[in-house]
């Protein structure tokens, strides 16, 4: 699969590490429209800072924007939440 760079960058530029990322959708299986957004699905690690308290905050993520006429639909989730 040929993943476009400006995935990569978006990617890069999440506030957390990411565990994994990963392509669903129409891209996983092969079959995009011209118009098909890249819905990116993965799992982030929060800093202990942002685990430990009353009000935890940042579990779910989620980011929709056009890039280089891409749309991209990118969600990833705390770890903990994850698993």
């Amino acid at each position: 699969m040929n993943i476009p760079l400006s995935l990569n960058t978006i990617i890069g530029q999440q506030p957390y590490p990411l565990l994994f990322t990963i392509i669903s959708g129409s891209h996983l299986y092969g079959f995009p429209s011209p118009d098909s957004d890249y819905d990116l699905r993965g799992v982030h690690i929060l800093p202990i800072q942002e685990i430990v308290g009353l009000k935890t905050k940042n579990k779910t993520i989620e980011v929709s924007e056009i890039r280089e006429s891409l749309e991209i639909d990118l969600v990833t989730h705390d770890v903990k939440n994850f698993f």
